[in-house]
C-alpha cells in the first residue's frame, strides 16, 4: 500500500511489504506519513534553519519520545505521534529537536561511536513499508526513553541540561514568530511532569540530562505571556487540497498494528472516513481484496485526486498479481502529486519497479531499468535499489549493467573481494554501456581508497 513522506536521504532496504528489525528496531517508511510529518515541520522552518535539510524517521515504538542523531536526522517514535493531541504538540517537539541542530549542539558532543556504529546499522539494512507491510512490529521495538534500553542515550546525541534549555528557548521563538500555539507543547510538558513525579527516584539519563518539566513549564509560560494574538490549533494538513488530521495518520498506524478481525467488526467509530480507511487497511492485511477496494472505492467520494489512494490502489492490485493494474494505479499516485516532496515520490517509484519487474514483460523491465536509475540518483547507497537493477538487467540480457549493480552492492555491504569480482565481471561484457563501464573503474577507485 501506500509507502510514507522532511527531507531526506533514502538508505532504507524495503523487504516485500513485511515487517522486518534488525537491532531490535523498526522504521516505518510510507509517502502518506512522511508527507504529513514534512507539512509539519515545513510550518515551523524560518530563515534560522530554512538552508538546513532535516531527515526524519519513523521508529516503531510506543514511548513518548523524540531524538536526534547528528547528520540532521531527527527521529520520533510512533507513540509520540499516537499520544499526541494536537499538531501544535508535535510542532513544538520538531522545533526542539531542529534547534539542537540549528544551534550546533552535535558538534560539541561526544558520541558513542560503537554504540551509534551499530545503530547506524540498521538504516542501511532494515526498512517498513507501512501500506505494504502487513503488520507493525511494535512489540520487537525497544524503548527509547524511561525504562527502556536507553538507546536515545547510547547512540543518539547526548545534551547538557543548559543545552536542552537552549532547544527549548530555540523551539519557543519560532513557535511566537510563527504564531503557533503553546496549548500542545504545555499539555506534553505537563505529561512529562506527572511522570517525573511518579519516577523521581529512579530517574534515567533522559532525566538526568533534561531540565526538569517544572522548569521548562515556567519557561514556556513565560513565552505564552508574550503572546500578543490568538490562534486556533491546527487540526488539518492539506494534501493535495485534501484535509488530512492528525486523527487519520493515527488512525493508519493502529490500523495496521491491529489485528484485521477486530477493525473489521468495528462499529463504533462514528467518522466513516477513518472507519472505512480503517477497512480498507484491514481487508487489504487479511487478502481480501475484493472487500478492501469496496471500502476504497467510498473513501475516494470523499477525496478529490488523492494519490495516496492510487497508492493503496496499486497496493492491493498487486498482493492480488494484477501487476499490470498496479503499475497504472502508482503511475496515477506519482502523476497527481502536486508538491514535491522527494522521498515520497520515491518510495512510490519503488513500488513501481516491483510492479515493473513482476511482470517479466521485456517493455517493463527496460521502464524499470529507467525509473531504477532515476531513483539511484537521489539515493545512491539505497543497497535494495542496485539489486533490483541488477535483477532487471540480467532479464533482458543487460549483463554489464547487472555486474556493476552486484558490485555497487557489494561495496555498500563493505564486500570488496566481491564488488571487485563483479567489476571484473562486468569489464568481459563488450557491450556494456560507456557510464557503466566508468562506474565500473570508479568503484575500483574507491575500493583502493577503503583498504
Amino acid at each position: 500500500m501506500v509507502n510514507i513522506k522532511i527531507l531526506l536521504i533514502i538508505i532504507l532496504i524495503f523487504v516485500s511489504k513485511q515487517a522486518y528489525t534488525a537491532q531490535s528496531i523498526s522504521i516505518i517508511r510510507d509517502a502518506e506519513i512522511e508527507f504529513f510529518l514534512h507539512k509539519v515541520i515545513q510550518t515551523i522552518i524560518d530563515k534560522k534553519v530554512k538552508n538546513n535539510i532535516y531527515y526524519h524517521r519513523l521508529i516503531v515504538n510506543e514511548q513518548y519520545n523524540s531524538f536526534v542523531t547528528g547528520s540532521n536526522k531527527v527521529y520520533i517514535n510512533t507513540g509520540l505521534i499516537k499520544k499526541s493531541k494536537s499538531i501544535s504538540e508535535i510542532q513544538g517537539v520538531f522545533a526542539h529537536e531542529i534547534g539542537h541542530l540549528a544551534l550546533n549542539h552535535h558538534s560539541s558532543r561526544s558520541i558513542n561511536n560503537k554504540s551509534l556504529s551499530n545503530y547506524g546499522k540498521f538504516a542501511s539494512i532494515v526498512g517498513i513499508a507501512l501500506s505494504a507491510s502487513g503488520k507493525l512490529d511494535s512489540n520487537s521495538a525497544i524503548g527509547l526513553i524511561v525504562g527502556s534500553q536507553d538507546l536515545a542515550t547510547k547512540s543518539s546525541l547526548q545534551f547538557s541540561r543548559i543545552q536542552e534549555q537552549q532547544a527549548d528557548r530555540f523551539a519557543f521563538d519560532i513557535m511566537l514568530k510563527k504564531k503557533i500555539p503553546f496549548d500542545g507543547l504545555e499539555r506534553l510538558l505537563l505529561n512529562l511532569s506527572d511522570n517525573e513525579e511518579l519516577n523521581e527516584n529512579s530517574f534515567t539519563g533522559y532525566y538526568r540530562s533534561h531540565p526538569f518539566s517544572k522548569q521548562r513549564l515556567d519557561q514556556l509560560k513565560k513565552y505564552k505571556s508574550r503572546m500578543k494574538y490568538t490562534t486556533n490549533e491546527t487540526q488539518n494538513i492539506l494534501i493535495n487540497n485534501n484535509k488530512i488530521s492528525l486523527e487519520y495518520i493515527k488512525n493508519k498506524i493502529n490500523s495496521y498494528n491491529s489485528e484485521p478481525d477486530k477493525i473489521l467488526k468495528n462499529k463504533e467509530n462514528n467518522n466513516k472516513i477513518l472507519l472505512n480507511y480503517s477497512r480498507v487497511i484491514s481487508s487489504y492485511k487479511a487478502g481480501k481484496y475484493d472487500l478492501a477496494r469496496k471500502y476504497l472505492n467510498t473513501l475516494e467520494n470523499n477525496y478529490k485526486n488523492y494519490p495516496y489512494f492510487f497508492e493503496l490502489s496499486g497496493d492491493i492490485y498487486f498482493k492480488n498479481g494484477n501487476f499490470e493494474k498496479a503499475i497504472t494505479e502508482y503511475k496515477k499516485a506519482i502523476e497527481t502529486i502536486n508538491e514535491q516532496f522527494t522521498p515520497s515520490i520515491d518510495l512510490i517509484k519503488f513500488s513501481l519497479v516491483k510492479s515493473y519487474i513482476q511482470t517479466n514483460k521485456k517493455k517493463y523491465l527496460n521502464n524499470s531499468i529507467i525509473v531504477l536509475e532515476q531513483l539511484l540518483q537521489n539515493n545512491p547507497k539505497w543497497s535494495h535499489l542496485w539489486r533490483l537493477l541488477a535483477k532487471s538487467s540480467n532479464k533482458v540480457n543487460k549483463q554489464g549493467i547487472s555486474y556493476i549493480a552486484l558490485a555497487e552492492e557489494a561495496l555498500i555491504k563493505k564486500n570488496f573481494i566481491k564488488a571487485k569480482k563483479y567489476v571484473d565481471l562486468a569489464n568481459d561484457d563488450p557491450s556494456i554501456p560507456k557510464p557503466y563501464k566508468l562506474r565500473g573503474a570508479d568503484i575500483l577507485a574507491r575500493i583502493k581508497i577503503k583498504k
